[in-house]
């Protein structure tokens, strides 16, 4: 028991005696500040400044804007810290400072997430201004007669009508020549032994509920009852 408490007594000075030198580092430190200023254009500072601030390191330093629209963090120590403006009405583009641990000299640059190597320095102490206002609603969508031509099924169904204008005017305007070996061609289609039928022949069956012309079965029976009279 008594060999218990002494190990349970030198470890609680151990803790201590870490936790004591953390403190002494964490004091010994140098601390540094951020500056900068908010701007948003044709709007009185009176009426965005009181509910916008600056947040450092995603809140774990705050900041809070003057009646100029001015700022100051304070107490930021050294290493890399993204600076962003959050306010209600507008939107800001953030930014990122590097402070140094040997100099204390502070760089400010871009924040690029598609690119974080890539450097676009800025310039300090930081300016922020408004690029958009804060949007939370999304715009209704308005009818469109482009984006209603663009539908699929409409352009299936003008297609059709778009090559029957536009084809009898191609053959009018060809020569005499080139309209003769066309009506050949299409002669020969239709009544050269194929069975390709014509385009009157096709809307009929379409539209007309039925061909003009007996079906081959029909003319079969008929024939066959001819030659049994016959005999």
């Amino acid at each position: 028991m008594a060999w218990f408490r002494l190990s349970f007594f030198i470890c609680t000075l151990l803790v201590f005696a870490g936790t004591s030198t953390e403190n002494e580092v964490d004091s010994s430190a140098t601390l540094y500040k951020i500056e900068g200023k908010v701007q948003v254009m044709d709007v009185q500072v009176s009426n965005w400044a009181p509910h916008t601030k600056v947040m450092v390191d995603g809140g774990r330093f705050v900041g809070f804007l003057k009646q100029d629209g001015s700022f100051v963090v304070n107490n930021v120590p050294p290493g890399s810290y993204l600076v962003e403006v959050s306010s209600p009405g507008h939107v800001f583009e953030p930014a990122r400072v590097d402070i140094s641990s040997k100099s204390g000299k502070m760089r400010a640059r871009k924040s690029d997430l598609l690119r974080p190597s890539a450097v676009t320095v800025l310039p300090y102490p930081l300016k922020f201004k408004a690029q958009t206002q804060a949007n939370f609603f999304t715009k209704r969508e308005e009818w469109s007669l482009a984006q209603t031509l663009m539908n699929p099924m409409v352009l299936m169904m003008l297609a059709p009508v778009v090559l029957m204008l536009i084809i009898p005017r191609m053959m009018k305007n060809l020569d005499p020549e080139s309209q003769k070996e066309m009506e050949e061609q299409m002669s020969m289609l239709q009544g050269g032994g194929s069975n390709l039928p014509s385009i009157e022949e096709w809307m009929t069956n379409m539209f007309g509920g039925g061909s003009s012309k007996p079906q081959p079965k029909k003319v079969k029976k008929e024939a066959i009852k001819k030659s049994r009279d016959r005999r």
